[in-house]
């Protein structure tokens, strides 16, 4: 899951701020597989390739009551955003992995991320090539629901995996925010709750009852009734903000597995 600008308009890649700190594409710029040497309860793979062949990463960690499937870089344009090291790092303590079962994709569109494109390689929004009831063909939509690789490979994953939640990292002009899609309320709550701790900027919009067409929220959450939680941080945040938010708002999601 990223709706960058309403109307697809091109949003110009994120400096520093003027007090030097970095800023949310700074705090999303890499996701690396990092080696340790822990007794750990994961595992590491491709789910597929996008249209020019870069794989699909996925990484599997724990196994508590609630499963999460969480999703990085569904548009590619600055500030394309993936899931950071330090929340990796909250995933893999052993009191996240008795509480959580979580599926990290990394980035759903690795083509766009290399060449800071919003849609793929084949110029279609990838999150607007879902097999939503409402589902419009197009040019920038696909002429059919997963026409594209990258849709195809996470939608049979996606379903495979039999998620309770799942949790998109997007960007917005104005945030940070939660909106959702689906009987997501009360998982929302608890995000905000936990991620208004560090940060009171942060709002539950909820589900705004309209429908994207093709979109990963109607697909999922509108038409089979699956949560999907939006956390959409404002493009300018400052990294350490956007870390500290999203590790105590997954602590506070869970903490209602308790």
């Amino acid at each position: 899951m990223f709706a960058f600008l309403a109307g697809g308009a091109v949003v110009p890649l994120l400096v520093p701020t003027s007090r030097g700190d970095e800023s949310v594409s700074a705090a999303f710029k890499g996701f690396v597989f990092q080696q340790d040497t822990e007794e750990k309860s994961y595992s590491a793979g491709s789910i597929g390739e996008s249209r020019e062949g870069r794989p699909l990463i996925v990484e599997d960690l724990g196994e508590g009551p609630i499963r999460v499937y969480v999703v990085g870089g569904v548009h590619g344009e600055p500030p394309a955003l993936r899931p950071t090291d330090e929340l990796l790092a909250f995933f893999r303590k052993p009191s996240t992995k008795r509480r959580l079962t979580v599926r990290m994709l990394e980035d759903l569109n690795p083509d766009g991320t290399a060449r800071g494109l919003f849609c793929n390689a084949n110029q279609v929004d990838i999150d607007r090539n879902f097999p939503s009831n409402d589902f419009s063909p197009s040019l920038r939509h696909g002429m059919s629901p997963l026409s594209e690789p990258e849709a195809q490979a996470f939608w049979q994953d996606v379903l495979s995996f039999k998620p309770d939640l799942v949790v998109v990292l997007q960007s917005a002009l104005a945030g940070p925010f939660l909106d959702g899609d689906g009987p997501s309320d009360a998982y929302g709550m608890q995000f905000v709750r936990g991620a208004a701790s560090v940060d009171d900027r942060w709002t539950l919009l909820g589900d705004q009852g309209y429908a994207f067409s093709g979109s990963l929220g109607s697909a999922l959450g509108k038409d089979r009734g699956i949560p999907v939680l939006n956390l959409r941080f404002q493009r300018d945040q400052d990294a350490h903000s956007v870390k500290e938010a999203l590790i105590a708002g997954f602590d506070a999601l869970a903490g209602s597995s308790s």
